[in-house]
């Protein structure tokens, strides 16, 4: 699959499928044809039910179609803790995604150094491992921080880094309308919150902002 061909399946095909994160993907895709070949993606929580675009977003299929439009040697890596969902994933994808199952934060380090052996940087880290409930987010947004951590000494500069599942949370009064008025400015919650929270403190530059977002620059040196 040449490069215009997956933006034509992409188009057609995903694009319809993916409801709110159908935006962000474009823009993930879109910056990444900017990245010299090789292309590696890095991914957290791998697709684990088929066709089930606008409830998980099928990121690894996404992934998984994208790199097969790049040249042979693009791959990507995904981890998830459930074997049920790896298996499900293995049946989804081709050969050019490799399928890790345990713990992120224990895997992400070993990919890591498995990549630097190769010679490889990470042009995208995509964290979506942990499943988030939006009553209580704190569990999976800190395990997202974790994920961060633990790989951040192999990310650069251009690395895109991306966290699913990152609605806006802001606080709201009605008037005697009922229309809603903000008394709080919106801020990156749900996966993201404490992720978004150290990307502004290191100045990272935010690269997008939808139900997914992303940044570029979180650091500021290659780390060897």
């Amino acid at each position: 699959m040449k490069r215009h061909a997956f933006w034509e399946w992409f188009d057609e095909y995903a694009a319809p499928r993916l409801a709110i994160r159908e935006i962000s993907f474009r823009k993930i895709f879109e910056y990444l044809d900017t990245i010299q070949d090789p292309i590696t993606i890095v991914e957290t929580g791998c697709a684990r039910q088929a066709d089930n675009w606008a409830g998980d977003g099928q990121s690894t299929v996404l992934f998984d179609q994208y790199v097969k439009s790049r040249i042979a040697d693009a791959i990507v890596h995904t981890v998830d803790l459930s074997p049920e969902a790896t298996n499900a994933c293995k049946a989804m994808v081709s050969d050019k995604v490799f399928i890790h199952t345990g713990d992120s934060v224990a895997v992400l380090p070993r990919i890591a150094r498995q990549l630097n052996t190769e010679g490889r940087r990470i042009d995208l880290l995509y964290l979506d491992s942990y499943d988030l409930d939006w009553q209580n987010p704190t569990p999976s947004s800190v395990h997202h921080l974790k994920e961060l951590v633990s790989i951040i000494s192999k990310l650069n500069p251009d690395t895109l880094v991306v966290v699913d599942d990152s609605a806006m949370i802001c606080r709201a009064v009605a008037d005697a309308e009922n229309k809603l008025n903000l008394i709080s400015e919106p801020v990156a919650g749900g996966k993201s919150t404490y992720v978004a929270q150290y990307a502004a403190q290191v100045g990272a530059q935010l690269r997008f902002s939808h139900y997914q977002i992303g940044w570029t620059n979180l650091v500021t040196d290659t780390w060897s």
